[in-house]
C-alpha cells in the first residue's frame, strides 16, 4: 500500500510540471469550446441586416384530418380511438424535419412544434405528408407537393393547402425569426482565446472575426493577465458601444476590431429549434 501511495503522489507532484512543460514549448491546454449567448431581441429592435430572403421560419400551425381513413373506415372501428398524426416537411424530396405524434385527434395543433429557421430558395420545391403513427407500421393519411413557394406565400407568412387524401394543413412561411449576439465559438487557451467557429453572416463575421484568430487583448486588456471568468463576462455583455479586440490573424497580421452584437438568422440544422 505504501510503495502505491508512493507512486501516486510522485505523479501527482508531476503533473503541474508536466502542464508547465506543455505550456513552455508552445502547446496550448484546451479547455471546452464555449459560445457566446444568442438571446431574443427586444420587440422595439430595427434589425439590421433584415431577415435574408432565402431564409424562413416553419412551423406546422394546424392541420384537419379527414373523419375516415384512406380506405373508407371510421377512425374509431378498429382501435376504438380517433388517429394520432405527425407531419414530415420535405424540400427537394429531402426530410427537413418532423413533428410528434399528437395523440387521439383529427384537428392536431402540434404545440410542441418544432419550428425554426430554414433556407428556402427560390427553385426549392416543397411537400408536406401527414401520418398516422402506428405501433406495427404507420400509415399515410394525405399529402401536397406545394412546389415552389410563391410571392402570395411569402406575403402571407404561411401556406394553406388542401391534402390529396383529404383534410388540410396550414404551415407557417415566416421571414427569418432573429436572435441578438455576436454569434462566435472560442476557446480558453494558455495566454490567449481562439476563435474556433462564426455565424455565416453574423456580426463578428461582418466585423472581420473569422475562425482561427487569436484574441490577444479584450477592451485594452491582455488576455493572459485575466482570468477566463473575466474572458467570458467581457464576451457575454458587450456594451452598447461595442467591444475592441486586439486580434492576431492566421497569417499572422494583428488588427484592432470593433464588434457590436446584432441580429442572427440561426439555421435549425445547426442551432435547432426557435420561436
Amino acid at each position: 500500500m505504501g510503495v502505491i501511495l508512493a507512486q501516486r503522489k510522485r505523479r501527482a507532484l508531476c503533473m503541474p510540471a508536466f502542464l508547465a512543460l506543455l505550456i513552455a514549448g508552445g502547446c496550448s491546454v484546451l479547455y471546452p469550446e464555449l459560445a457566446t449567448p444568442l438571446r431574443a431581441p427586444p420587440p422595439e429592435l430595427e434589425l439590421h441586416p433584415p431577415p435574408p430572403e432565402d431564409v424562413r421560419w416553419l412551423r406546422v400551425v394546424w392541420a384537419r384530418i379527414p373523419e375516415r381513413t384512406r380506405d373508407g373506415r371510421a377512425w374509431d372501428e378498429g382501435a376504438g380511438k380517433l388517429p394520432d398524426p405527425y407531419v414530415r416537411v420535405l424540400v427537394n424530396g429531402r426530410e427537413i424535419f418532423r413533428t410528434d405524434a399528437q395523440e387521439d385527434t383529427l384537428e392536431p395543433t402540434w404545440p410542441g412544434g418544432p419550428s425554426g429557421n430554414f433556407r428556402i430558395l427560390p427553385e426549392d420545391r416543397l411537400r408536406v405528408e401527414v401520418w398516422e403513427a402506428d405501433p406495427f407500421l404507420d400509415k399515410p393519411i394525405g399529402v401536397r407537393e406545394i412546389g415552389r413557394p410563391t410571392d402570395a406565400h411569402r406575403a402571407a407568412g404561411e401556406i394553406h393547402v388542401d391534402l390529396n387524401g383529404g383534410g388540410a394543413l396550414t404551415l407557417a412561411f415566416e421571414p427569418a425569426h432573429a436572435r441578438v449576439g455576436l454569434g462566435l465559438w472560442y476557446e480558453l487557451r494558455s495566454g490567449s482565446v481562439v476563435i474556433s467557429r462564426i455565424i455565416e453572416g453574423g456580426p463578428a463575421e461582418r466585423a472581420g472575426l473569422r475562425p482561427g484568430d487569436e484574441v490577444l487583448e479584450i477592451a485594452g486588456r491582455p488576455v493572459r493577465r485575466i482570468s477566463s471568468i473575466q474572458v467570458r463576462a467581457a464576451l457575454d455583455a458587450v456594451p452598447r458601444t461595442g467591444l475592441v479586440l486586439l486580434v492576431k490573424h492566421e497569417t499572422g497580421a494583428t488588427e484592432r476590431i470593433r464588434v457590436h452584437e446584432g441580429p442572427i438568422y440561426p439555421l435549425f440544422d445547426g442551432f435547432g429549434a426557435i420561436e
